[in-house]
């Protein structure tokens, strides 16, 4: 994600307007020179790349474009060292090694192209590769010196896109509050967006809600209490999903930016020229929480059956709550809904205490925190809540499934 000095932005009457880079012959022809660049630099060291990289960008009108584009390539690029071993261990070990030679006879004996070769040989490192790429092998822990061993192609009309996307999602680390209004409500487009707020774990509330459509006050990362910049990722990397809505959007963002006195409002409609980089999906399921699924299902075959859960469930005052999983019991029993809450708010402590009583029957929250900061919130409602430390596991699913339908019997 492109921040700090490779944003370009233009401020102006209290607006914030990110650089958007023309899908233009000129802008292409950078575009693919810089990706040829990166193809043609495999098995080079990054330093190398680094310093073509200077010289194309002198060459260019905006340095800052050029850089930009190359970050996002950077981002494609998978860097090694040669040898599985420690650099920081391989070094200590040879340049031990080398101090012992060269107090040896055995220095005295060689020609001065073979002193490297019998050093590394006295300590069994004798294959061609680690003495073709010795310090690529020795100093792998070094950014600089890592040699590039893949990279993932795209386009060069793909690359400015992507640019220009990270161009606004930059901007969007700022955010103290959003708000997306999304015109003539469809039921395929609320279900989409509410997906893509549970999806990022993003803490909002229903601003407004009519048959013209829906307002969503999306709360910045000032307001978590833990894991604000986690949670200002979460924000920026919710912009390319927006893209996908079918139905009219505006979005407003007001931004704090870091040495500007002022706020700034970024706005973008759906009437645009961005392009995402995201693909559809039917359900917008979270990797932890399919990772978990895919556990439980494991742990607990022949009995218990875990899957997503799509459905979303109205509540009083345009709340709603958005399960993640549910759990069912492969004969006859009971079921459970799982909402996984990622981030905590105080305004999300009050709303999870004013929704407990129109709660399904089975309805379980899982909160990852410390019984000792969440005393109020565990003995409102401590029944519908499962507190973990630092993983959400299957047994814990499956303890609180336990003991929820235990109380419910008794």
């Amino acid at each position: 994600m492109l921040t700090g000095p490779l944003l370009i932005t233009t401020f102006r009457k209290g607006r914030a307007y990110p650089n958007q880079l023309k899908n233009n012959p000129d802008s292409q022809a950078s575009a693919e020179n810089l990706i040829n660049l990166f193809q043609e630099s495999i098995e080079r060291k990054r330093f190398e790349l680094d310093a073509d990289i200077k010289g194309f960008s002198n060459e260019a009108a905006n340095p800052k474009v050029i850089q930009g584009m190359a970050k996002i390539l950077f981002q494609r690029c998978d860097f090694d060292h040669t040898g599985a071993e420690s650099p920081p261990e391989l070094r200590a070990k040879v340049f031990s090694e080398a101090a012992a030679y060269w107090k040896s006879t055995e220095s005295a004996s060689q020609s001065s192209n073979n002193h490297k070769q019998k050093i590394l040989a006295r300590l069994g490192y004798t294959s061609p590769e680690i003495l073709e790429h010795t310090d690529s092998w020795l100093f792998g822990d070094i950014l600089s010196n890592q040699r590039l061993i893949s990279f993932k192609e795209l386009s060069p009309e793909n690359l400015i896109h992507r640019f220009n996307i990270e161009q606004v999602q930059g901007l969007l680390l700022n955010t103290v509050e959003l708000e997306l209004t999304i015109q003539r409500q469809q039921d395929s487009s609320f279900r989409q967006v509410m997906q893509m707020l549970k999806f990022f774990r993003l803490m909002y509330q229903v601003k407004k809600i009519d048959d013209q459509g829906m307002t969503l006050q999306i709360d910045g990362p000032s307001s978590v209490l833990e894991n604000s910049r986690s949670y200002s990722l979460e924000i920026a990397q919710f912009f390319p999903a927006i893209l996908l809505l079918k139905a009219p959007w505006s979005l407003s963002a007001d931004l704090k930016i870091t040495g500007r006195p002022r706020r700034f409002t970024l706005e973008i409609e759906h009437l645009n020229k961005y392009k995402t980089y995201y693909t559809e999906r039917g359900v917008w399921a979270h990797e932890k929480i399919l990772q978990l699924i895919d556990r439980f299902n494991k742990k607990y075959e022949g009995s218990l059956h875990a899957s997503t859960e799509a459905e979303i469930i109205n509540l009083k005052q345009n709340r709603y709550l958005l399960p993640d999983l549910k759990v069912k019991p492969l004969q006859e029993g009971p079921t459970i809904m799982l909402e996984w809450i990622r981030y905590l708010s105080e305004s999300k402590i009050s709303w999870l205490l004013e929704i407990y009583p129109e709660l399904p029957p089975n309805y379980i929250f899982a909160i990852r925190g410390k019984r000792s900061k969440l005393k109020h919130l565990l003995s409102t409602m401590g029944d519908r809540l499962l507190l973990f430390s630092s993983e959400l596991t299957a047994t814990a699913v499956k303890k609180k499934m336990d003991e929820t339908f235990t109380k419910k019997k008794s």
